[in-house]
Order: C-alpha cells, then structure tokens, then sequence
C-alpha cells in the first residue's frame, strides 16, 4: 500500500515526504528507477507545476533519488540476453548478437568494444552507458 513506503534514512528523506506528497504518493518515487538525469529532468517538471524546492534543494533532492532510485546495472559479460534486452531496452536479436559476440570473441573490455558488436545500434548503448558494467 502507498501509504506504508518508508523512504531509505538520508539528507533528502523528510523533504521528499514533505514535497512530493503534496501531489502524489511515494509510490511514485520508489517505483522508478531512474538516472540522474532523468531524476533531474523530473523534479524539474514538478518545480513546473508547483513543487516547492529552491535550487539547492532540487540538488538535494536529485543527489538522493539517484543513490536509493537508480536502475540496476547490468553486466555484458554475464549476463543472458533476455537481461541485457530488459536492461538496455535492446532487441532480442541485438541481445543475441552481443551474446554470441561475446561466446566468439571473449569478454568486453570497454564500450568501445561493446559498440563493434554487428547489428547492435550503437546509439541505444550510448544512451544506457551509465547502466553498463564490465
């Protein structure tokens, strides 16, 4: 139930309960993950449409959801594709691909590598670079 979220302990925890509630339940913080950025490009909206945060506390308040609410990384060189599909919004074939690269040509080392892999868009991993381990 919304009602019964208790938020991680941190510098921004009673000024979330206290900001973000005025419109919407925690349920709709803890279930998205988020990055910074998107984090940032969020509470930016709410201060739009009426949140009540100065400047510093947006940072505040970003710098915590980006700790306690970021999405889960994933590494290439372990995973299944249906995983890196998930992960990296991928399709099942480019998730196949970076499998089968991988089977054939050893371990990733970097992005770089991740990013020679054929029939992989090389525009949806640079997107999702920050959610990539090795």
């Amino acid at each position: 139930m919304a009602d019964d979220i208790v938020l991680p302990a941190g510098k921004a925890k009673t000024l979330i309960e206290n900001t973000c509630t005025e419109c919407h339940g925690l349920d709709q913080v803890v279930n998205n993950a988020m990055s910074s950025d998107a984090w940032r490009t969020t509470v930016k909206s709410m201060v739009k449409k009426g949140a009540t945060l100065s400047p510093e506390e947006i940072d505040t308040v970003v710098d915590y959801l980006s700790v306690y609410f970021a999405p889960e990384k994933v590494n290439v060189n372990t995973s299944a594709a249906p995983e890196l599909q998930a992960a990296l919004g991928i399709t099942p074939a480019e998730a196949a691909a970076v499998v089968q690269y991988r089977k054939d040509n050893g371990n990733f080392k970097d992005l770089a590598g991740l990013q020679k892999v054929a029939g992989l868009d090389a525009k949806k991993i640079d997107a999702k670079k920050d959610l990539i381990v090795f």
